[in-house]
C-alpha cells in the first residue's frame, strides 16, 4: 500500500518544495525570461501580466506561445495570478508525467523516475517560471512514441502513431524553438533505418514518414513566416549578431556546458564565487568513492539492460548527438548565453530517467537497497544548487531574519 502511493506522495513533495522556494526566494524564481512568459500569457488571456518586470509591446514573438498560453489559460480558469498559474502548470506537468510512467511502468518504476526531479538542478529549474519544466515532460513522451517507431523497422507503422508523434513534436516545438532539434533527429534516424533496410522497410514506412516530416516542416515554417510578419525577425529577435566574445571565450563555455551536467552537486558559473563549487565537488566525489567501493566489494549483482532500455539508450545517443550539435553550432555563431543548464537538461535528464527506470528494474533486492540509500544521500548533497550564487552568507541572513 505504501509504494502504491508512492509517486502521488513524491508529487506532493515535489510541489511543496515548489512552493516553499517560491515563497522564501526574494524572485520568487521569476527571471528575465520568465518576465516574458508572464507578460505575454496576460495579453493572452486579457489579464495584466506587466507587473512582472516587463511591458508587452504589441505581439511579442520572442517565445513560443505555448508555455505562456498554458499559464493565462490556469490563471483564467482558477482565478490565480499569473505568477502562482505559472508554478501550478510546472505541478501540473509533473502530476501528469508521474500518472502517464506510474501506468505505463509500475509504482516503483514511476517513484525512481519522478525522484529525478529532486536533483538540485533540476528541481531549480521546475520552480522557475521556465518553459523547461513541461517542455521535459513532453520530451519523454517524444522518446517513448520514437522508440516504438524506430526500431521495429519491418513491421508496418500505422498512421495514427504518426499522427500521436507529430502532435507531440508540435507541442516541443510550440514550447521552445529548440524542439525543432527532435523534428531533424528522427528525420536523419528514418533516412539511417531505410539505408539498412532497404525497399521493404521503405514500402512499409514511407506514407507514415512523409505525412510527419511535411506537417513537422510545415509548421515550424508557418511559424517562422508569422514570426517575420509580426517581428523583424523569423525567430522573434536578433540572434545572430557581433560579439566581442573570442574565439577561446566561446571554446570554454562549450566546453564547460558538459562538464557542469557532471557536476550533479552544485554548478561552476564563471565570474561567480565558487566555494560551494568546491563543497559539491568533494561531496559528490565522497559519494560516487562509496558507490565504487560498494561495487569493489560485490555487495551489488546488477541486472543486464533489457531490449528496450537497450533501444532507449541508443536512440538517446542518437538524438542527444543530433541536438549538441545544432545547439553548439548556434552557440557558436549566436552569443546567447550558456550552453547552460536549461538548454543540457534535455540531454540529461533522459538519461538519468533511463538509468532510474533501469535501477528500479533490478532484482536484486540488496541491491536495490544499497543504491536507493546512495541516491537519497546524492539528492540531498545536489540541494547546494538552491543556495544563493553570490553574496551567500548576506541572503542567508536575510533568510533567517525572516524566517524567525
Amino acid at each position: 500500500m505504501r509504494q502504491k502511493y508512492g509517486p502521488v506522495a513524491l508529487w506532493l513533495l515535489i510541489s511543496v518544495l515548489i512552493t516553499v522556494l517560491t515563497v522564501f526566494n526574494p524572485t520568487h524564481f521569476v527571471s528575465v525570461d520568465s518576465q516574458y512568459y508572464l507578460s505575454k500569457a496576460g495579453v493572452l488571456v486579457g489579464l495584466n501580466g506587466d507587473q512582472y518586470g516587463h511591458k508587452a509591446v504589441g505581439w511579442e514573438v520572442d517565445f513560443p506561445i505555448a508555455y505562456p498560453l498554458l499559464i493565462g489559460g490556469l490563471a483564467r480558469a482558477t482565478g490565480l495570478s499569473l505568477l502562482v498559474a505559472s508554478k501550478g502548470v510546472n505541478c501540473l506537468f509533473i502530476g501528469v508525467f508521474l500518472l502517464i510512467w506510474w501506468r505505463r511502468v509500475g509504482n516503483r518504476s514511476a517513484l525512481w523516475m519522478g525522484s529525478v526531479f529532486l536533483l538540485g538542478g533540476y528541481l531549480r529549474i521546475v520552480t522557475y517560471t521556465w518553459s523547461e519544466c513541461v517542455f521535459l515532460v513532453v520530451l519523454m513522451e517524444w522518446f517513448w512514441v520514437v522508440r516504438e517507431l524506430a526500431f521495429p523497422a519491418l513491421e508496418r507503422v500505422t498512421y495514427w502513431q504518426t499522427i500521436r508523434l507529430l502532435l507531440i513534436s508540435v507541442f516541443l516545438f510550440s514550447l521552445r524553438y529548440a524542439g525543432s532539434f527532435f523534428v531533424v533527429a528522427y528525420g536523419l534516424w528514418v533516412i539511417r533505418t531505410y539505408g539498412r533496410g532497404g525497399w521493404p522497410v521503405i514500402r512499409r514506412r514511407i506514407g507514415p514518414d512523409l505525412l510527419y516530416g511535411f506537417g513537422a516542416t510545415a509548421f515550424i515554417l508557418g511559424t517562422f513566416y508569422v514570426n517575420s510578419l509580426l517581428s523583424p525577425w523569423p525567430l522573434g529577435t536578433e540572434r545572430f549578431y557581433e560579439t566581442t566574445e573570442t574565439v577561446w571565450e566561446k571554446v570554454l563555455l562549450l566546453l564547460l556546458a558538459p562538464v557542469n551536467e557532471l557536476l550533479l552537486t552544485r554548478d561552476y558559473v564563471i565570474g561567480e564565487p565558487n566555494a560551494l563549487v568546491w563543497l559539491g565537488l568533494l561531496l559528490q566525489v565522497t559519494l560516487f568513492w562509496w558507490l565504487w567501493q560498494t561495487i569493489r566489494s560485490n555487495q551489488l549483482r546488477f541486472t543486464p539492460f533489457s531490449g528496450s532500455e537497450k533501444q532507449f539508450f541508443t536512440l538517446w545517443l542518437w538524438v542527444s548527438a543530433t541536438y549538441l550539435i545544432g545547439l553548439y553550432t548556434m552557440r557558436w555563431f549566436s552569443p546567447f548565453s550558456g550552453p547552460n543548464a536549461r538548454m543540457m537538461s534535455v540531454v540529461t535528464l533522459p538519461l538519468l530517467m533511463g538509468v532510474a527506470h533501469w535501477v528500479s528494474q533490478q532484482t536484486n533486492e540488496p541491491t536495490r537497497r544499497q543504491l536507493r540509500y546512495w541516491w537519497i544521500a546524492l539528492l540531498l548533497c545536489s540541494w547546494l544548487q538552491l543556495l544563493p550564487q553570490a553574496d551567500f552568507w548576506a541572503k542567508m541572513a536575510k533568510l533567517l531574519t525572516r524566517v524567525w
